[in-house]
Protein backbone atom coordinates (compact mmCIF):
# COMPACT_ATOMS: atom_id res chain seq x y z
CA UNK A 1 0.00 0.00 0.00
CA UNK A 2 2.64 2.33 0.48
CA UNK A 3 4.76 1.98 -2.67
CA UNK A 4 1.56 2.61 -3.79
CA UNK A 5 1.34 6.05 -2.13
CA UNK A 6 4.99 6.74 -3.01
CA UNK A 7 4.22 5.68 -6.63
CA UNK A 8 1.40 8.45 -6.99
CA UNK A 9 3.18 11.34 -5.19
CA UNK A 10 6.17 10.46 -7.51
CA UNK A 11 3.55 10.64 -10.52
CA UNK A 12 2.67 14.05 -9.10
CA UNK A 13 6.04 15.45 -8.79
CA UNK A 14 6.93 14.22 -11.92
CA UNK A 15 3.95 16.70 -13.69
CA UNK A 16 5.09 19.64 -11.11
CA UNK A 17 8.80 19.19 -12.72
CA UNK A 18 7.33 18.58 -16.42
CA UNK A 19 4.88 21.78 -15.69
CA UNK A 20 8.03 24.30 -14.58
CA UNK A 21 9.29 22.63 -17.90
CA UNK A 22 6.69 23.93 -20.13
CA UNK A 23 6.65 27.20 -18.50
CA UNK A 24 2.91 26.52 -17.80
CA UNK A 25 0.95 29.14 -16.01
CA UNK A 26 1.45 29.78 -11.82
CA UNK A 27 -2.05 29.53 -11.78
CA UNK A 28 -2.54 25.76 -13.22
CA UNK A 29 0.96 24.45 -11.54
CA UNK A 30 -0.56 22.48 -8.60
CA UNK A 31 -3.68 21.49 -11.04
CA UNK A 32 -2.20 19.93 -13.91
CA UNK A 33 -1.28 16.82 -11.71
CA UNK A 34 -4.51 15.80 -11.70
CA UNK A 35 -4.27 14.53 -14.72
CA UNK A 36 -1.21 12.69 -13.93
CA UNK A 37 -2.00 11.14 -10.89
CA UNK A 38 -5.34 9.83 -11.76
CA UNK A 39 -3.94 7.80 -15.20
CA UNK A 40 -1.41 6.61 -13.12
CA UNK A 41 -3.71 5.75 -10.93
CA UNK A 42 -5.75 4.22 -13.25
CA UNK A 43 -2.54 2.12 -14.72
CA UNK A 44 -1.35 1.03 -11.40
CA UNK A 45 -4.82 -0.25 -10.36
CA UNK A 46 -5.04 -2.53 -13.85
CA UNK A 47 -1.68 -3.40 -13.68
CA UNK A 48 -1.24 -5.06 -10.30
CA UNK A 49 -4.80 -4.98 -8.34
CA UNK A 50 -6.36 -6.36 -11.33
CA UNK A 51 -3.35 -8.14 -13.17
CA UNK A 52 -4.31 -6.83 -16.88
CA UNK A 53 -1.62 -7.01 -19.70
CA UNK A 54 0.86 -3.65 -20.04
CA UNK A 55 -0.76 -2.57 -23.03
CA UNK A 56 -3.79 -2.92 -22.13
CA UNK A 57 -3.11 -1.08 -19.22
CA UNK A 58 -1.30 1.62 -20.80
CA UNK A 59 -4.20 1.91 -23.26
CA UNK A 60 -7.16 2.34 -20.40
CA UNK A 61 -4.81 5.09 -18.41
CA UNK A 62 -4.12 7.06 -21.57
CA UNK A 63 -7.77 7.18 -22.37
CA UNK A 64 -8.26 8.68 -18.79
CA UNK A 65 -4.91 11.12 -19.15
CA UNK A 66 -6.26 12.32 -22.56
CA UNK A 67 -10.49 12.82 -21.32
CA UNK A 68 -8.87 14.45 -18.09
CA UNK A 69 -6.74 16.51 -20.18
CA UNK A 70 -9.63 17.56 -23.00
CA UNK A 71 -11.64 18.39 -19.93
CA UNK A 72 -9.27 20.72 -18.02
CA UNK A 73 -8.13 22.41 -21.22
CA UNK A 74 -11.92 23.14 -21.61
CA UNK A 75 -12.39 24.25 -17.94
CA UNK A 76 -9.25 26.11 -17.86
CA UNK A 77 -9.22 27.68 -21.78
CA UNK A 78 -5.56 26.48 -22.27
CA UNK A 79 -4.18 24.27 -25.30
CA UNK A 80 -5.03 20.46 -24.56
CA UNK A 81 -1.41 19.98 -24.84
CA UNK A 82 -0.38 21.31 -21.93
CA UNK A 83 -2.27 18.96 -19.79
CA UNK A 84 -1.37 15.94 -22.50
CA UNK A 85 2.69 16.05 -22.38
CA UNK A 86 2.79 15.86 -18.68
CA UNK A 87 0.03 13.03 -18.12
CA UNK A 88 2.07 10.93 -20.30
CA UNK A 89 5.57 11.53 -19.20
CA UNK A 90 4.69 8.19 -16.70
CA UNK A 91 3.30 6.19 -19.08
CA UNK A 92 6.09 6.46 -22.46
CA UNK A 93 7.79 3.15 -22.63
CA UNK A 94 11.40 4.26 -22.02
CA UNK A 95 12.40 1.82 -19.98
CA UNK A 96 11.35 -0.93 -22.79
CA UNK A 97 13.30 1.17 -24.90
CA UNK A 98 16.60 0.76 -22.84
CA UNK A 99 15.81 -2.85 -22.57
CA UNK A 100 15.55 -3.64 -26.12
CA UNK A 101 18.90 -1.93 -26.88
CA UNK A 102 20.70 -3.86 -23.85
CA UNK A 103 19.29 -6.94 -24.76
CA UNK A 104 20.51 -6.61 -29.07
CA UNK A 105 23.66 -5.24 -27.51
CA UNK A 106 24.35 -8.11 -25.26
CA UNK A 107 23.51 -10.46 -28.79
CA UNK A 108 19.82 -12.16 -26.90
CA UNK A 109 17.82 -11.23 -30.03
CA UNK A 110 14.71 -13.23 -28.67
CA UNK A 111 14.18 -10.95 -25.46
CA UNK A 112 15.03 -7.88 -27.49
CA UNK A 113 12.37 -8.80 -30.10
CA UNK A 114 10.09 -9.58 -27.26
CA UNK A 115 10.66 -5.99 -25.16
CA UNK A 116 10.65 -4.46 -28.80
CA UNK A 117 6.94 -5.31 -29.27
CA UNK A 118 6.29 -4.50 -25.46
CA UNK A 119 7.27 -1.53 -26.58
CA UNK A 120 6.48 -0.57 -29.83
CA UNK A 121 2.66 -1.53 -29.06
CA UNK A 122 2.54 0.18 -25.78
CA UNK A 123 3.33 3.59 -27.99
CA UNK A 124 0.78 2.37 -30.45
CA UNK A 125 -1.72 2.03 -27.39
CA UNK A 126 -1.09 5.78 -26.43
CA UNK A 127 -1.06 7.09 -29.53
CA UNK A 128 -4.77 4.99 -30.06
CA UNK A 129 -6.39 6.47 -27.35
CA UNK A 130 -5.16 10.23 -27.70
CA UNK A 131 -6.65 9.30 -31.12
CA UNK A 132 -9.70 8.14 -29.72
CA UNK A 133 -10.79 10.87 -26.99
CA UNK A 134 -9.29 13.53 -29.71
CA UNK A 135 -11.81 12.10 -32.28
CA UNK A 136 -14.87 11.69 -29.72
CA UNK A 137 -14.37 15.32 -28.52
CA UNK A 138 -14.07 16.70 -32.23
CA UNK A 139 -17.50 14.80 -32.54
CA UNK A 140 -19.13 16.01 -29.33
CA UNK A 141 -18.21 19.79 -29.63
CA UNK A 142 -17.84 20.14 -33.17
CA UNK A 143 -20.64 17.82 -34.99
CA UNK A 144 -17.71 16.72 -37.32
CA UNK A 145 -17.95 13.07 -38.43
CA UNK A 146 -14.75 11.12 -38.93
CA UNK A 147 -12.85 11.40 -42.50
CA UNK A 148 -13.94 7.89 -42.77
CA UNK A 149 -17.52 8.31 -42.25
CA UNK A 150 -19.38 9.63 -45.07
CA UNK A 151 -22.51 11.96 -44.48
CA UNK A 152 -25.70 10.92 -46.28
CA UNK A 153 -26.89 14.08 -48.43
CA UNK A 154 -30.28 13.99 -49.72
CA UNK A 155 -29.83 15.40 -53.26
CA UNK A 156 -32.57 18.28 -53.96
CA UNK A 157 -35.12 16.54 -55.90
CA UNK A 158 -35.58 20.25 -58.10
CA UNK A 159 -32.22 19.32 -59.19
CA UNK A 160 -32.81 16.91 -61.29
CA UNK A 161 -36.81 18.07 -62.38
CA UNK A 162 -35.04 21.96 -64.31
CA UNK A 163 -36.67 22.62 -67.17
CA UNK A 164 -34.46 21.72 -70.11
CA UNK A 165 -35.82 24.06 -72.67
CA UNK A 166 -34.57 27.21 -71.23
Amino acid sequence: MMAFIFQLIGAYLVSIVCAIFLEAPKNLMFKMPIVVVGGWFVYLILLNGLGINIIVATYLASLVIAWLSHKMARRYHKPVTLFFLPGFFTLVPGGGMYRTALAFIQGETTSGFQELGTTMFTALAIALAVYTIDSAVNIKYNQQRPKFIRKNRMIPLRKYTKNKSR
